[in-house]
């Protein structure tokens, strides 16, 4: 009985090992396939084995050869010391760590054109790209490796960071269109040490945009500046590390949904128009020279802000600018201050303060421009005692 028990248990398991066979063959890479001449990707002839390759497949483009990606094509990697050039809108996924050879030229500029490296950023070509995706894992960095040296990048259009995905800014990154860092994860972020990084679309953090590095300056020994044209938006889950060593602006509205690090004299300097808004935070200090609507109570833990610009403010939704205690300085006014109401009129009696600030106030506003009241009503300015406005006249 046991005899036979062992041979139905082997026959079994030669079923299974000849299954497991059959599914690798199945699944596993299909074909090394060759470029024998210059054309279209999705085109047979441009293929010595008459066929194109495919998502199971590597392809070998040899010196002398163009290969234009006219289609959407998934490919494990490529090789050779051939061109692959983007065709307008047409979309390259590459699906193992080896991707393009160093070997390989790639000219990702045609307009619409989107490069996806699905597994190990690290071996992704730093260079000029339309659209870039990283999808994959490990760190992506454009500074000073064995294989590239440091490599000035411009992304015409958007640049996405999602799965596990790290870029660390070894050389000066700018991106003419959007920044996603797209996953919830510690490990999707876009680390912006030892260069700059220009983004003139919108922002959008689900992972961290942080600086890491401690001591960053460029090579004329003033600190980087990180440039965000466009609205940056910190979405739930999101982390944006705002360090002392690099100067971050803002020309767009900021929402805050997740979470404000900020550490030594960690600043944000806000140069255009638009809001502050989402979750109170805390940061350093800030700069706002541009025109800002307040939606957002802001606690600043080192010393005063700079205040070139406009201050908005709405009375239907009083936010503040807080100095506590403890940075032991007084709040300084400058720029200008503009109230508005988006909500009922205010009655005599009420009082709005928007700014809080125990070591008390200094400066003043070069012009302060209040919403109108109803006849027998007038405001007080108190901002140089509380930080705030008040309404009298009728009956209080």
């Amino acid at each position: 009985m046991i005899q036979r028990q062992s041979m139905k248990t082997k026959l079994v398991c030669s079923v299974l090992t000849a299954l497991l066979l059959s599914l690798t063959a199945f699944t596993g890479r299909a074909d090394d396939i060759t470029a024998v001449q210059s054309g279209n990707w999705s085109d047979p002839n441009t293929w010595n084995s008459g066929t194109v390759p495919g998502a199971n497949d590597d392809a070998d483009i040899p010196s002398g050869i163009n290969v234009i990606v006219d289609t959407n094509v998934t490919i494990q990697f490529i090789y050779d010391s051939g061109t692959v050039t983007m065709g307008t809108n047409a979309t390259l996924d590459i699906l193992t760590d080896a991707a393009i050879d160093v070997a390989t030229t790639l000219d990702a500029t045609a307009p619409g054109n989107t490069v996806i490296y699905s597994a190990n950023a690290y071996d992704a070509k730093p260079q000029d790209y339309y659209n870039l995706v990283f999808d994959g894992l490990g760190t992506f960095y454009n500074g000073a490796t064995p294989n590239y040296g440091a490599v000035n990048m411009n992304i015409a259009g958007d640049l996405t960071i999602s799965g596990t995905t790290s870029i660390q800014a070894g050389a000066d990154i700018t991106i003419g269109g959007n920044l996603t860092i797209g996953t919830t994860n510690v490990a999707t972020s876009l680390d912006c040490s030892v260069a700059a990084v220009v983004v003139k679309g919108d922002t959008v953090v689900n992972g961290f945009l942080m600086d890491l590095d401690g001591s960053l300056v460029n090579p004329g020994g003033e600190a980087e500046t990180n440039n965000f044209w466009g609205n940056v938006t910190i979405n739930p889950g999101g982390t944006w590390n705002v360090s002392d060593v690099t100067t971050w602006a803002v020309a767009g509205s900021f929402t805050n949904n997740g979470t404000i690090k900020s550490k030594g004299y960690g600043s944000i300097t806000f140069n255009g128009a638009g809001s502050i808004a989402g979750k109170a935070f805390q940061i350093k200090t800030l700069t706002i020279n541009g025109a800002y609507a307040i939606g957002a109570t802001i606690t600043l833990t080192t010393n005063t802000p700079t205040l070139n610009g406009t201050l908005i403010f709405d009375l239907a939704d009083t936010n503040q600018l807080i100095l506590p205690a403890y940075v032991g300085t007084a709040f300084y006014y400058s720029g200008n201050l503009e109230v508005v109401n988006s909500g009922a009129s205010p009655a005599s009696g009420a009082s709005f303060a928007f700014f809080d600030s125990p070591n008390g106030y200094g400066g003043s506003f070069a012009s302060t421009s209040l919403p109108n009241l109803p006849a027998g009503l007038n405001w007080v300015d108190n901002l140089a005692a509380s930080g705030s406005i008040a309404v009298i006249g009728g009956s209080v």
